[in-house]
């Protein structure tokens, strides 16, 4: 859109739009300048002005005044020389400062979530650990607490060994002294039925030393056995 530039009461006013133009109140003779012309003008030689005029005021003095197409030009180049990347340099460097900003809260965010995560995991590992120990100290009283069973329960089986060993021994003594008494009433009708008898056939005589003989050699296979038991459940009383 095309802006134009007034020269009034001394003064350079603008830049305006056509529409501005229309509440300044100009007149035929305003002096105007817009990007294109070598110098001002008056209003009533530009076309597009010629609608606006609503009075004629009296002539001003003639001023020589230059065009300020080089100082608006030098605005522009300053204006573009001032910009990065399209910003002003002043927005532009507010903006870099807020990026570099918010930078560094997402870092310190970042680092806090880290510092916070790994101190939870470290506390979640304190935690495991301590209950692991807690565990592990259980495990070890059960293991006690059966161990102690087991021995106790083992001395409790080898008190009833030794005292069923204690009475086996007991029974075999006992059983030992009626063995070698009957060997002992075997031996001695072995002794006897062996005597020559009146009354009494030689058949009979042989039967009577037979059945003597035998009754002699189940005593004896009686006693061996015995002794044979009794060396094994106390082989101290033979060594």
């Amino acid at each position: 859109m095309k802006t134009f530039f007034l020269f009034i009461d001394d003064e350079q006013q603008g830049p305006f739009n056509l529409e501005e133009l229309k509440s300044k109140k100009i007149t035929r003779t305003t002096k105007v300048w817009f990007e294109g012309l070598d110098d001002w003008k008056n209003a009533d030689e530009i076309e597009e002005l010629k609608s606006l005029f609503i009075s004629v005021p009296p002539p001003i003095k003639p001023i020589s005044t230059p065009p300020p197409i080089k100082k608006v030009l030098s605005e522009i180049e300053v204006e573009q020389e001032d910009k990065i990347f399209g910003l002003r340099k002043k927005t532009f460097f507010i903006s870099v400062g807020i990026l570099v900003l918010l930078l560094s809260l997402t870092f310190k965010m970042m680092q806090s979530f880290q510092k916070d995560e790994i101190e939870r995991e470290n506390k979640e590992t304190e935690i495991y650990n301590e209950q692991l120990k807690i565990q592990n100290e259980e495990i070890s009283k059960q293991k006690e607490i059966i161990a102690e069973k087991e021995r106790l329960e083992q001395e409790r089986i080898e008190r009833e060994r030794e005292k069923a060993r204690k009475k086996r021994i007991d029974e075999i003594v006992n059983e030992l002294n009626i063995a070698h008494e009957e060997l002992r009433k075997a031996n001695k009708k072995l002794v006897n039925v062996t005597e020559f008898k009146f009354l009494r056939t030689a058949s009979e005589r042989e039967n009577q030393i037979a059945v003597a003989k035998e009754d002699i050699s189940i005593w004896e296979n009686n006693i061996y056995e015995l002794e044979k038991e009794m060396k094994r459940l106390n082989p101290e009383q033979y060594n």
